[in-house]
């Protein structure tokens, strides 16, 4: 082990429970504000000090993650060389331009808007790019608080459950998607239906609740032209050859067993040096601007899991989780522990719920194929019920409040929880359709 503390017999399964709650709870309550990476990486700390951890854990959790550690820092740079040419806010504006007043069509179009950038560029990115521009876009053209929630509601919602359909979408998906062999173009196939489902029944559902807001039109001549907020037509133009060769190199990367990384970093690199080049923004800028807190606060829930995984203090987790994923269990028992896994990352949010999830799935004999996909959707979607259930919702109700729209934790679970059960129920039961197809 890599601590010297004596630990006597059975007490190592306290310690870790005692650490993991105390990171959870931290993160939950945020004392004096402080950034969650502060918390995990703390606990993280603290774990390795006491010798929780040994060596050869340590470079599983470096296997099981760097892929998807590197991949979101690529995306989040791809993100910011095209923010900072306006191409996010010049999106939002021809969107609203196309929707001509009509807040019906804009919330369909910020609907699609928000799907393509959680795809292309993660849930974390549509949230850190796209919350911001809608907030002030919709404080313009509604300055009553009342007629801007479907959007920001909608809009933060689809950031993560709509972050299935590829592999990169999602730390989590890479995760999985690495320990399991999955490639890009299986993932997509399998996740089609369960996503169109799931946009479906929760653009449905936060329509009907908020239609009389969406009922109210807006003057679109107070919006500015899409075109004047574009700094670089060259690095616009670029910005789009820069998404259509991301799609298409998960595709071939995906097929050729090629990290999701590498694919994801050459389309950042290659942004970021035209960047600098047009003098839009320099590398330094860039690279400041990435959220590094926010792979501090992966790393260190990986490592404080890890822990209590090993210490067997999640044992009752575990294994009904293991039952449901193992031979002779079935389709039934495979949803079921997509269902499992998604009230866990509501709980202990989903990044330690994914890795229990590689964990259980690796120690099982012949899991379920089913169960990978289902566990997927529930990391994804079950989040959706707290709060803190993921890092995209966290940043998105900060950028809010930055922002001047205060969403409190009461009025985020009244809005979300009944949505979050059917969006979620929706896309399992799809997803149980399609493994007749594909199994």
């Amino acid at each position: 082990m890599l601590g010297l503390y004596p630990f006597p017999d059975g007490s190592q399964a306290l310690v870790a429970a005692l650490i993991l709650v105390a990171v959870l709870a931290l993160v939950v309550m945020r004392p004096r504000k402080l950034d969650v990476a502060w918390f995990a990486g703390g606990g993280a700390l603290l774990a390795l000090a006491l010798g929780l951890l040994s060596a050869h854990a340590l470079l599983t959790i470096a296997h099981d993650t760097w892929d998807a550690a590197a991949t979101l820092i690529a995306l989040f740079v791809l993100s910011e060389s095209l923010d900072a040419n306006g191409f996010f806010t010049w999106a939002a504006l021809r969107l609203a331009r196309i929707a001509n007043g009509s807040g019906a069509r804009l919330y369909g179009l910020a609907l699609l808007l928000t799907t393509a950038t959680a795809a292309l560029l993660a849930n974390d990115g549509a949230v850190l790019m796209l919350t911001p521009i809608f907030a002030r876009l919709l404080t313009r053209i509604y300055p009553e608080r009342r007629l801007q929630l479907p959007y920001i509601f909608a809009v933060g919602f689809l950031a993560d459950a709509m972050s299935a359909l590829f592999v990169p979408s999602n730390l989590t998906n890479i995760i999985l998607a690495d320990a399991n062999g999955l490639s890009f173009t299986r993932v997509a196939l399998w996740m089609a239906l369960p996503m169109l489902t799931a946009f479906v029944v929760a653009g449905t559902a936060f329509g009907v609740r908020f239609r009389r807001a969406l009922a109210k039109p807006f003057d679109v001549t107070a919006l500015a032209a899409p075109e004047s907020v574009v700094r670089d037509r060259l690095l616009f133009r670029a910005g789009w050859l820069a998404l259509g060769g991301l799609v298409v190199g998960y595709i071939v990367g995906g097929e050729l067993g090629l990290p999701v990384a590498l694919i994801a970093g050459a389309a950042a690199l290659g942004m970021l040096a035209l960047t600098q080049a047009r003098g839009v923004r320099t590398v330094g800028a860039s690279l400041r601007g990435a959220p590094w807190s926010v792979l501090i606060y992966a790393i260190g829930m990986f490592v404080v899991i890890t822990a209590a995984y090993n210490a067997h203090t999640l044992n009752f987790l575990t294994e009904p989780l293991a039952r449901l994923v193992s031979p002779p269990a079935g389709r039934v028992a495979a949803v079921g522990a997509g269902s499992l896994l998604a009230l866990l990352a509501a709980a202990v949010n989903n990044l330690p719920a994914s890795l229990i999830g590689v964990l259980v799935l690796r120690a099982a004999t012949h899991a379920n194929h089913l169960a990978i996909y289902a566990i997927i959707l529930g990391v994804d979607i079950g989040p959706k019920l707290t709060p803190f259930g993921s890092l995209a919702t966290l940043l998105w109700l900060g950028i809010l409040e930055r922002n001047g729209i205060h969403i409190s934790w009461g009025h985020f679970i009244r809005e979300n929880w009944w949505v979050t059960l059917l969006t979620l129920a929706a896309a399992l039961g799809a997803l149980y359709l399609v493994s007749f197809a594909l199994l």
